[in-house]
């Protein structure tokens, strides 16, 4: 072993040793909170040495120090996901996010379908049908009833302030 990997293994396994911090153990409770206790035990049974710091590092910023901000409820962070997601064109992390979603942050299917539709103005028709096509499979899968949902559920908003 060369010495600049042994002299990287012992800073790594110095870094390791250090405490959890604050935002690790936040981001630690919001993730399982948003994507459940059986994902992240699977994500991490898999960590090994090599991607240890990439594990920290979701915890610590994108779970600790993004999704536990509390400024977004939870409902519009995945809303805000979806359109990401759908507008970069990773179809599949669409999929898992529009499965929390439904199933963990509880957005209603009127605002989910919503979403879709701005999806597929701003992202183009192709990512929409993209889209539609995951969010009816899941809802099928999931045994969702969307026969309440209206056809329509299109109301005029007035912006005219009051006197």
């Amino acid at each position: 072993m060369s010495q600049s990997i042994k002299r990287e293994n012992k800073m790594a396994t110095k870094t390791s040793k250090k405490s959890v911090s604050g935002f690790e153990k936040v981001g630690d409770a919001s993730r399982r909170t948003i994507i459940g206790d059986q994902y992240v035990d699977a994500m991490l049974k898999e960590k090994n040495a090599f991607d240890h710091e990439w594990q920290a590092y979701l915890n610590n910023q994108l779970w600790g120090r993004t999704w536990a901000r509390g400024i977004l409820s939870h409902q519009q962070l995945s809303l805000v996901n979806l359109s990401m997601l759908a507008g970069l064109g990773r179809m599949e992390e669409f999929e898992l996010h529009f499965r929390i979603a439904l199933n963990r942050t509880k957005v209603p299917l009127i605002q989910l379908r919503e979403i879709l539709l701005h999806i597929g103005m701003y992202c183009g028709i192709p990512i929409g049908r993209d889209a539609f096509a995951i969010a009816r499979r899941v809802l099928k899968e999931e045994r969702i009833d969307v026969s309440q949902l209206d056809e329509v559920s299109t109301k005029k908003v007035s912006n005219k302030k009051k006197k």
